[in-house]
């Protein structure tokens, strides 16, 4: 489906009134990805930010032109004045705020990880089954045009069943995204180092390209930075068809890698997002062939995407329950590092141990 037929069958039935949009957490990713996702639709009126520094949340507020800004999340959510929001907050925050917000029935989309652990994760699940609203995880990559290009090709079957995979995801770390956010190398407050910041968006793509984990061994470790938190992490998977694929990430690497090899039975796709490329070199004397890639998600990526399916009160392609897999993946990592040995799926939650 053309990217126009798809938006225009998604806007029938439309409310006329437009959904009222927080954002809470005035950070990097806010700035750069979620308000002027909502500035920029026209189904959409951004009303108010939230930080609990006021002077950040009122010079944002003034410089994205919005009207109104908060210290304290609950004063806004019970306020009665949002239908939706944008959890952009550190890791270890997700799970109070995205259950508040759904206790009140208000459309959340929250920022990757999920949360810190499989427990916080299946209560922000419990709570959106229990509410009228949406849980949306910001797992951005799935909205890449590449990537989606590359789940079309894998689907029409042009190389044959998959093999293995190599899928690697890293860049320099999170200095230059996001400077004054020290969070991110506190382990308590993020959960974890590169392997939850960046390795959740590789835990998510292989799922969502390649189906379930079954099994995996792996390691982590700080190899290059002075943290408390591991800069790299690797491991091999199985999937549960018996596909077989090996996972990399790591901060400290300039310039960034991102890509992937699928070796199928009648043909390898190399897919690198950095570039962006897809290149499909078949067997039986087809040659080489590099697929056009679209300049634009399907989507019109993650918020809109987001602010659609609450329009149409269709169930957005990635809930919680997706987020929690890609975290299972990320914590059966850390899980197999630790003891050295090989990880079974699923994995108990830490309430259950």
């Amino acid at each position: 489906m053309s990217q126009e037929i798809m938006i225009s069958s998604e806007m029938e039935g439309l409310e006329t009134e437009n959904l009222r949009a927080a954002v809470i957490g005035t950070g990097a990713i806010a700035q750069r990805l979620h308000i002027p996702a909502y500035r920029t639709s026209e189904l959409v009126d951004l009303v108010a930010v939230c930080d609990v520094e006021e002077k950040k949340a009122a010079m944002v507020a003034e410089e994205f032109e919005i009207d109104s800004y908060y210290t304290d999340y609950t004063e806004m959510i019970e306020s009665g004045s949002v239908d939706a929001v944008s959890v952009c907050l550190p890791n270890h925050l997700h799970k109070e705020v995205v259950c508040t917000a759904l206790k009140h029935d208000i459309h959340v989309l929250c920022e990757k990880p999920i949360s810190t652990s499989l427990a916080e994760a299946d209560a922000m699940i419990d709570a959106a089954d229990a509410s009228e609203a949406f849980l949306m995880i910001d797992q951005t990559e799935r909205f890449n045009p590449v990537y989606e290009k590359t789940k079309e090709v894998l689907e029409k079957g042009i190389i044959g069943n998959v093999l293995s995979v190599r899928s690697r995801f890293s860049h320099p770390g999170p200095e230059g995204w996001s400077p004054r956010s020290t969070w991110f190398t506190d382990a308590d407050t993020s959960g974890g180092g590169a392997l939850i910041d960046i390795g959740v968006h590789n835990a998510d793509l292989i799922n969502h390209l390649f189906g379930s984990v079954s099994s995996l061994s792996g390691y982590s470790d700080t190899l290059s930075m002075d943290a408390d938190v591991e800069d790299t992490a690797v491991a091999a998977l199985r999937f549960e068809d018996g596909v077989l694929g090996t996972f990399e990430t790591a901060w400290r690497t300039d310039p960034e890698s991102i890509e992937m090899q699928i070796v199928g039975e009648e043909g390898v796709i190399y897919v690198d997002k950095v570039a962006p490329s897809l290149r499909l070199e078949l067997g039986s004397n087809c040659g080489t062939v590099d697929v056009p890639i679209p300049e634009q998600s399907k989507y019109g990526g993650p918020v809109e995407h987001f602010i659609r399916s609450v329009r149409t009160d269709i169930k957005p392609t990635v809930t919680g329950r997706d987020g929690k897999r890609a975290l299972e993946v990320v914590m059966a990592i850390y899980q197999s590092s630790e003891s050295g040995q090989r990880v079974h799926f699923p994995l108990e939650t830490e309430a259950d141990k």
